[in-house]
């Protein structure tokens, strides 16, 4: 485009592209935040159910315990037959469980298949009977009882009388256990009331039966959400690098173009046009700055921890010299103690010196900045610290600055983008160790954190 042509760019033209870069610049950021947030907002939670094991196969031994229940009780009483019903789903209905004491099967066989193919709701024969009452019940001549649907088969078979109890968790019935014996047999007091003691053990065999399967159920769900769960966070750290990888070139295009606008055009349209454009500059360098950042989060998280021995003074004495600039710029002091060797990867520690100390002199206060850096062996493992006497951190919000994007202050108060402190915080606890902060007395930030002595357990060691 020639000269003239350019000069005849109106302020309403330039104003328009500054609304629609800005409009770019906005979503952009939007986009970067939003995948991030996505990542570590999924990142939740997931943490509560899975230490819990189940010691043996729940089901099998209440049936068990039914079988020994019946045995017992049929060889006490000399009672012949003996089954359980339990109750379904839905609270309302017994289910013949294909448990049973037969002492002849063959002449009983058909009394057997019958009630095999029975279920009773409340109120019907003896086991409908004990359901409703959620108490025992005794029949002295089953053919003389009119509520004994089985009566044609139990007649067939020499069966006369029949008493049932029921068990019982807490006060709900949960199943029935029935006897029949060929002789005419009165109400015996003392085998109801031991049948009621029986009822209420087996009641609690089946409460921890159900209490192991909905341990089984619900942990094989936590696994599934938490397999799922590392799936979509893999997945999310894969987007979100892709993205910001994506996002660096025409962002860097963006930028150079409108610098280079910036550049020829300044101080020849109306302030209004100076102004939207350094708007947009400003943009972009914060934009590319939270790119940076983010795909530096992104690459201490997705690159293999390198482990090896690394001299801590050698890392600090690199960071010094990164940060010559502003240290020299603040006038700030550094007192550094006898540093250890560790094992660890020496890029990702070199970032995290880096990071820390850049905070120390970035959140300086009136006084002239003093930074302290030493190291102590505590428990079997380094206990680091770099100190400040700087602005300070509430106590309030000394968990969440270890957040993604987590700031404290506006861009305009101190630069930055969030992320630096996060990156310290993977770094530390992919070497398997941890990082807080503390006051440091008479004012300013202590940040503190352990790293694993130097050693076998070290992962690449």
């Amino acid at each position: 485009m020639n000269e003239p042509a350019i000069e005849a760019l109106d302020a309403e033209t330039l104003r328009k592209k500054a609304d629609r870069e800005r409009k770019a610049r906005i979503e952009a950021e939007a986009i970067a935040e939003k995948a991030t947030r996505e990542l570590y907002d999924r990142q939740g939670d997931l943490e509560l159910l899975e230490a819990v094991a189940v010691a043996s196969n729940a089901a099998a031994e209440v049936r068990s315990a039914l079988r020994v229940t019946l045995d017992a009780v049929c060889e006490r009483s000399g009672w012949p037959i003996g089954h359980v019903f339990l109750l379904s789903r839905d609270g309302e209905t017994l289910v013949p469980t294909g448990i049973w004491h037969l002492d002849d099967p063959k002449r009983f066989a058909g009394f057997k298949r019958l009630t095999e193919s029975s279920m009773f709701t409340r109120g019907v024969g003896i086991a409908g009977r004990v359901l409703e009452s959620g108490q025992p019940v005794w029949i002295p001549d089953a053919k003389a009882d009119n509520n004994f649907p089985r009566a044609h088969a139990a007649e067939g078979a020499g069966i006369n009388a029949a008493f049932a109890f029921p068990i019982l968790v807490e006060d709900a019935v949960t199943g029935v256990v029935e006897f029949f014996s060929p002789t005419l047999t009165e109400p015996d007091e003392r085998l109801l009331e031991l049948a009621g003691q029986v009822g209420v053990q087996l009641g609690r065999v089946i409460e921890r039966d159900r209490h192991s399967r909905e341990i089984v159920r619900r942990t094989e769900e936590l696994s599934r959400y938490a397999t799922e769960l590392e799936h979509a966070n893999d997945e999310l750290k894969e987007f979100a690098y892709v993205a910001s990888h994506d996002l660096t070139e025409p962002l860097r295009t963006i930028a150079g173009f409108v610098q280079l606008l910036q550049q020829r055009y300044e101080g020849q349209l109306d302030e209004s046009a100076d102004e939207f454009i350094g708007f947009i500059v400003d943009g972009t360098e914060r934009m590319q700055a939270l790119i940076e950042g983010l795909l530096s989060y992104s690459r201490t998280g997705r690159s293999e921890l390198v482990a090896v021995r690394v001299d801590l003074n050698d890392i600090l004495n690199r960071a010094i010299g990164s940060l010559a600039a502003s240290i020299s710029e603040a006038d700030a002091d550094i007192e550094i103690g006898e540093l250890p060797v560790v094992g660890g990867d020496a890029v990702q520690l070199s970032r995290l010196f880096e990071n820390l100390l850049a905070n120390a002199v970035k959140f300086r206060g009136e006084e002239k900045p003093l930074i302290k850096i030493g190291a102590e062996m505590k428990g079997g493992a380094w206990h680091l610290f770099i100190s400040d006497n700087g602005i300070g951190i509430d106590e309030r919000h000394r968990e969440r600055i270890f957040n993604v994007f987590e700031r404290l202050h506006g861009a305009g108060e101190y630069p930055g983008t969030g992320i630096g402190l996060s990156i310290c915080k993977k770094v530390v606890e992919r070497h398997g160790g941890r990082i807080w902060v503390e006051e440091t007395p008479g004012g300013g930030s202590t940040f503190r954190f352990v790293l694993p002595e130097m050693g076998d357990e070290v992962p690449g060691l």
